[in-house]
């Protein structure tokens, strides 16, 4: 029986619309591409973004106005000011040690195609979790350009497969068969034919258009233990048959009915995910599987010495509030005995007024207090608004800084040079005030990629989710571990979200069991202390007991909470 009959009777259905659009009913079929014809998506596809993180994190708290007692500060309530100093330089790699790993993923589809399939983004993405060693060197690389034996002299190849049905290379699919290293995620299983010898063997694509297939659908990934869930969107999932004589399933997906298919399956030196885990993200995703099974596709033997790590960040510390959240929180902290890290910015305005941390020395001596107590200061920003760079200019703390998110741009006055000048204005304005500011959190996570660079010359190391774009596609990642990403950055993780009116301590925990399970996990959770001042009345609102709950609600799933200074990479053995 040829592929083609074998393929669901959905597939075929889907050829037939796509067809009636305008599509070509063949470009759906088995037969490989030829004359420059480009395969045609599924509905599904387009239906759904291709990007990454889909958690909503800064949301309206109902900002609180400008604290009105501030009282200006004397010159014997400052701090000395301190000397400009580098904050680390980016370790070097040891090359001689160096680990290739390939990352292929689906042709570029013509910028003439209605939809863009990700390809080299997720393949970015997917570089950013290879990141998580020191010793591993990525490289990346449409299919088209695979070489025999490409596979085989490498630790470990990647294929994401994201064009439905595209040609791919004899050679690939000939290493595949012969038993090299590789991890296959999401289409084109089918192209292989015969996996008996991998004791495989494809099934069907389980499409989910509508709200009831989507409820209906294979929405849950069982994998040690926890049930990771898929974001409630236009999805597919591809069964393959697994013979448990020759495979192991490490991970199954169910539906509402409870029928279970493999989700992620190992024979020998090949794995199979059964979709492409970097759609939809979200904190208690199946995403989550993909970053920690990495751990084993690639051989580590080193994650039983990890320890279950957590990080607490209180964010967006400005003069224009009181100092009686900051204080509230502080307290907490002091009774838990936790280390902490807290993002100040450096210049605040409201309204265009100016509020300089000398001019409230109340929320000033909280911030002296916090690095009394060992918190770690970490720049955010310089303004956290758009100040000097486009107007209106909006609110510190209520408005990005290095992205135009209203027009969805780049921001005209930045580049690499003007950027690095902003950040050290802001750095330096708080060294003057005493403060030594160790890394750094982009204000709301988001820049143009192309002022990484500048970035990392003064902080090579940030705790932040990151955008990043490719092939005219910008989304955003976070990470359960701490990784190097493709920009070179040591980026600390944020993965547990923060407290929101809609996304409260259960949803933060609820993340912190996710992670539990996983191979040297990470618990990074940020709050805002101003939901802490006694007269703040909003949903997310928290309270000495509610936050006390919150750190040892996490401490309790057996995180120990650290300095992020101190996280970093690891090597691979």
């Amino acid at each position: 029986m040829t592929l083609k009959a074998a393929l669901p009777v959905s597939i075929l259905s889907l050829s037939l619309i796509l067809g009636a659009c305008g599509s070509s009913p063949s470009s759906l079929g088995s037969t490989p591409q030829t004359g420059g014809t480009d395969p045609a998506p599924t509905q599904a596809q387009q239906a759904q973004p291709v990007g990454g993180d889909m958690t909503p994190l800064f949301g309206d708290h109902g900002m609180p106005a400008p604290y009105k007692d501030r009282i200006p500060a004397q010159p014997s309530d400052l701090w000395a000011p301190l000397p400009d100093q580098p904050v680390g330089t980016q370790s070097l790699r040891p090359q001689a040690t160096d680990k290739t790993v390939r990352v292929y993923y689906s042709n570029p589809l013509p910028a003439s195609s209605a939809y863009r399939d990700g390809g080299a983004f997720h393949a970015i993405l997917m570089a950013n979790l290879l990141g998580q060693y020191d010793n591993v060197k990525v490289i990346r690389a449409p299919i088209s350009q695979y070489r025999s034996a490409d596979a085989r002299s490498s630790l470990r190849t990647f294929y994401i497969g994201t064009v439905f049905d595209e040609a791919l290379p004899t050679a690939f699919m000939d290493d595949v068969k012969s038993g090299a290293p590789v991890t296959w995620l999401g289409y084109n299983i089918w192209k292989l034919g015969d996996m008996s010898a991998l004791g495989l063997q494809y099934k069907s694509l389980h499409t989910a258009l509508t709200p009831t297939d989507i409820a209906a659908a294979y929405n849950t990934v069982n994998y040690k233990g926890y049930n990771y869930k898929k974001f409630m969107g236009p999805q597919e999932m591809i069964e393959v048959s697994a013979d448990p004589a020759k495979t192991q399933t490490l991970a199954v997906a169910r539906d509402a009915a409870g029928d279970a298919i493999p989700y992620l399956v190992r024979s020998k030196n090949f794995y199979y995910v059964a979709d492409n885990p970097f759609q939809y993200i979200h904190p208690t995703d199946r995403y989550l599987v993909m970053a920690d099974s990495l751990k084993t596709m690639l051989g580590d033997t080193g994650t039983a010495t990890c320890k279950k790590q957590a990080i607490l960040r209180l964010e967006d510390i400005s003069a224009i509030n009181g100092p009686q959240g900051l204080s509230n929180t502080l307290d907490v902290i002091s009774a838990l005995k936790v280390p902490f890290a807290m993002t100040v910015i450096p210049e605040s305005y409201y309204n265009g007024v100016s509020y300089p941390w000398t001019g409230n020395v109340q929320s000033l001596l909280e911030v002296y207090r916090a690095v009394i107590m060992g918190g770690l200061v970490i720049q955010h920003g310089t303004t956290h608004n758009y100040h000097g760079l486009r107007d209106p200019e909006g609110n510190s703390a209520e408005e990005w800084e290095f992205w135009d998110k209203e027009n969805n741009k780049s921001l005209d006055k930045l580049n690499p040079k003007t950027t690095q000048q902003r950040i050290q204005q802001g750095r330096l304005t708080l060294l003057q005030l005493g403060l030594w500011p160790q890394m750094w959190t982009t204000p709301h996570y988001e820049a143009d990629v192309s002022l990484y660079p500048a970035i990392n010359k003064i902080y090579p190391k940030v705790i932040e989710r990151r955008m990043y774009a490719a092939d005219g596609i910008r989304e955003g990642q976070f990470f359960p571990y701490p990784v190097r990403d493709v920009y070179g950055t040591l980026v600390v993780p944020e993965n547990l979200g923060n407290i929101q009116p809609t996304y409260r301590s259960d949803a933060v925990l609820e993340a912190a069991e996710a992670n539990k399970g996983l191979s040297c996990a990470y618990a990074s959770v940020f709050v805002h202390p101003y939901l802490m001042a006694d007269n703040y009345a909003g949903a997310d609102k928290l309270t000495k007991a509610s936050l006390t709950a919150l750190i040892t609600g996490i401490q309790a799933k057996g995180y120990t909470f650290v300095n992020p200074l101190n996280v970093t990479t690891r090597t691979l053995k």
